[in-house]
């Protein structure tokens, strides 16, 4: 062993010493010095007395008041591994390549602004009005489906389907128009006002998506009266190197597939992050039962970019989205004489179906593209005090095509065509704790071209609106109250004009309106807490309530609207408990919402004969209504790991109306509002849990039913056809996660789900074409998610 040793040494100290001999013939030269700066990553301030250190070397320094270091006498083109850290901060490690004249930037995070921005977070309305989550698995599940149907297991959320393909998001009986659709903090603006417009939202693009009920005016504006659905994206990586996931997706009905992925990059030594993600999903026609669901696929390619970087004192955020979507529409559904529709609803099978498999998609279909960019800017003005920016272009392109003589230069032409352009800009300064209360100020600016272009169903018009709002939420822990306060102005001038068609418009219209909520919050102990949330809101009526005249062949109806509509204005109440242990979860929220010149579609008993075929009529009427209700949820554990679960949603609403006989004012119930739906199952973890837990191992399954009652309130007249049947439809899942290194980053999510799997008949009251046809049969969808 000595002699081993001894041999060691003099080989080391022989290359060491040619080591030295070698060095004057070499070119490195190391009397080049090492200059930085070091910024605090949450204010954008120099981090004066953070630590420098060369890992692996006794080199080190300090950084001066103004976050400046220089470590001298270093060697060019080496490469050196140097960590920064502060008392107060993560600390960060680089890898660098010394280069004369480069100076390096390092950004750490601050421990106590970290604190304060979880706190801002704590501002939003969702925090004391009532709002639903979905759970990670429950997300994981639905990437794959419209915005729509993934909402549909949430209490007080239904769906207003046309068909099979399209499906919006309906929160205590109110969709479209009152309901914001928020991604990243950017109100979606598209076409909403048609009901079978569904959102152009890519799901693959949110971490965690929340739906707010109630009035969310004073945060998300007039198109938040009942509510918001608020998607959030993972944030970008802070460290440097590379991340991202895959996922693959396969369903037996309609033999879809779905494909979509993202990859995160930060590159070494920049304050720079980036993410790029891509879906594509591809379907063929669906199939009911007992039939093939003709011209019922569906294909869809989507893409976003993101970008977040530190320049100084401010934080930027660059965004670009597009999506794309090509959907069937049933062609049963167009009928070409008030004969054949009467004929059509009668008979329990759709005529004129396609009765086949194929991927293809002809007549009616509508191709639908909505792109986005953004960018937004924030700057801490002090250690409680920031601003941000944003200014946001939307444009979004919508033709549907009708069957029509594939004869002349309109063959291959759409039969109805809505470009929108949306520009919009917003301020806002907020604050973290100041004597106990959090919040801000802000204001916003927009403005609106739209070009019809083709179709006439709705003018052309251009839209100008502006608004400013204030929110408070005061909070002293540990006193059980929490109170919200806000309120919001908001003005809208709508000038449309169409001519040379049978709908001449040429008018402008001005409305204006304030918006409030106030919210409070009760803790009762470690695990129950009541909320109660009032708020008065309004919304203006939209172009096509307003001047819609003519066949909406997306939805298979004929459509009036009336210039001498009024502003809806509704008082909007909510009381919740929500009592939650590990293992027990249980919430009650009761509703109820008073709107004043309430808008809806009133379906007519007569039909129209029009040029391109008989439709169902729709004219759109105003009157006061009261919508109110209870949603209950509930998790009991039976055993370790298993547990029940049950949820409810019952929805009465009415308008007001002249009784013909003697003038005094009667209730008459409101038509398309959902039934009273029911949901219970089993759900077993492996970790014992009540919902699965964000661990890199676990497996979970869920038995759920869902029960939706027959539709009884409805209008004495006016309906073609009494509402369907009460039915119930069984689901299994299942899914498990798990390690693929021992790296937490690297893990995979794998699950399996049948949806109606007893594959029963049955036809939803909410779904525009149930006159035509049954919804899907059994569906086994297969899907796994590669986090890398």
């Amino acid at each position: 062993m000595r002699k081993m040793t001894t041999k060691a040494m003099w080989l080391w100290s022989i290359c060491w010493l040619g080591g030295l001999g070698w060095a004057p013939l070499s070119a490195q030269h190391c009397d080049i010095a090492l200059r930085g700066m070091v910024w605090d990553a949450d204010t954008g301030e120099p981090l004066a007395y953070a630590t420098v250190q060369i890992v692996g070397t006794n080199r080190g320094t300090f950084t001066d008041e103004k976050g400046a270091f220089v470590l001298l006498n270093l060697c060019e083109d080496s490469t050196y591994t140097v960590t920064v850290s502060h008392i107060e901060c993560e600390h960060e490690t680089q890898v660098i390549r010394l280069v004369e004249n480069k100076v390096f930037h390092f950004y750490l995070h601050h421990h106590v602004l970290r604190e304060i921005v979880v706190q801002e977070r704590a501002i939003a309305p969702a925090a004391v009005q009532a709002s639903e989550t979905l759970s990670s698995e429950a997300l994981s599940q639905r990437q794959g489906l419209a915005l729509g149907e993934a909402l549909r297991l949430l209490p007080g959320v239904a769906v207003l389907n046309t068909g099979t393909t399209i499906a919006k998001p309906v929160i205590h009986g109110l969709h479209s128009n009152r309901i914001a659709i928020v991604s990243d903090r950017l109100p979606l603006e598209g076409q909403q006002w048609g009901a079978e417009h569904a959102p152009e939202i890519d799901l693959f693009t949110a971490q965690r998506v929340s739906v707010v009920k109630g009035a969310a005016g004073v945060r998300y504006g007039v198109g938040a009266m009942a509510g918001a659905v608020v998607l959030e994206p993972a944030p970008l990586r802070q460290r440097p190197g590379w991340g991202g996931w895959l996922y693959t997706g396969l369903n037996s009905n309609g033999w879809g597939g779905t494909v979509a992925g993202a990859a995160d990059w930060k590159p070494a030594g920049s304050s720079l992050s980036l993410r790029l993600q891509g879906t594509g999903k591809r379907s063929g026609n669906l199939h009911a039962p007992d039939y093939w669901l003709g011209n019922t696929g569906a294909a869809e390619l989507n893409f976003s970019a993101l970008a977040e970087a530190q320049t100084g004192r401010w934080r930027h955020e660059a965004a670009l989205s597009r999506f794309a979507q090509h959907v069937g529409i049933l062609q049963a559904a167009h009928v070409g004489n008030l004969t054949d529709l009467q004929r059509a609803i009668e008979s329990p099978r759709p005529l004129n179906n396609d009765d086949r498999f194929s991927y293809g998609i002809r007549r009616p279909f509508q191709r639908i593209q909505h792109y986005t960019a953004r960018h937004r800017a924030s700057r801490a003005l002090s250690e409680r005090w920031k601003l941000s920016t944003q200014y946001a272009l939307q444009f979004n392109r919508r033709e549907e095509y009708d069957v029509v003589r594939r004869t002349g230069s309109a063959a291959d032409k759409p039969q109805q065509r809505f470009r929108i352009w949306t520009h919009m800009a917003d301020v806002a300064l907020e604050h973290a704790p100041l004597n106990h209360w959090e919040g801000g100020v802000g204001a916003q600016l927009l403005y609106q071209y739209n070009l019809v272009g083709r179709g006439g169903l709705i003018p052309d018009y251009q839209s100008w609106g502006g608004s400013v709002w204030w929110l408070e939420r005061w909070r002293h822990y540990p006193k059980p109250w929490e109170l919200e306060v806000g309120l919001r102005y908001d003005y809208r001038r709508t000038a449309a004009q169409t001519t040379g068609t049978l709908n001449t418009v040429d008018t402008t219209v001005h409305f204006a309106g304030l918006s409030g909520t106030l919210g409070i919050l009760r803790r009762m102990g470690e695990h129950l807490r009541w909320t109660f949330n009032t708020g008065y809101a309004w919304r203006p009526p939209h172009v096509n309530e307003l001047f819609a005249r003519g066949v909406h062949h997306g939805a298979g109806t004929y459509e009036e609207g009336r210039p001498d509509l009024s502003p809806e204005r509704a008082w909007n109440t909510h009381l919740t408990a929500h009592y939650e242990r590990p293992r027990t979860q249980a919430m009650l929220t009761l509703f109820r919402n008073q709107v004043k010149n309430f808008i809806y579609l009133d379906p007519q008993r007569t039909l129209v004969l029009t040029s391109r075929g008989a439709f169902p009529a729709y004219f759109y009427a105003q009157a006061d209504a009261v919508l109110y209700g209870a949603d209950v949820s509930v998790v009991v554990p039976l055993l370790a790991g298993l547990a029940v679960e049950g949820r409810a949603s019952l929805l009465r609403a009415y308008r007001m109306a002249l009784d013909s006989a003697d003038g005094a004012a009667a209730r008459e119930w409101l038509p398309l509002m959902p039934a009273d739906r029911f949901q219970y199952g089993l759900y077993w973890s492996s970790d014992g849990q009540a919902t699965a837990s964000p661990k890199l191992s676990y497996t979970y399954a869920r038995l759920t039913g869902s029960t939706t009652l027959r539709q009884t309130r409805i209008p004495a007249a006016g309906l073609l056809q009494e509402a369907p049947p009460a039915f119930t439809v069984w689901s299994i899942e299942a899914g498990r996660t798990f390690p693929l290194h021992k790296r937490p980053t690297q893990y995979l999510e794998s699950g399996l789900s049948v949806r109606n799997l007893t594959n029963v008949r049955y036809r939803e009251y909410l779904n525009f074409f149930r006159f035509f046809a049954d919804e899907p049969g059994l569906n086994l969808s297969l899907w796994c998610k590669w986090h890398f």
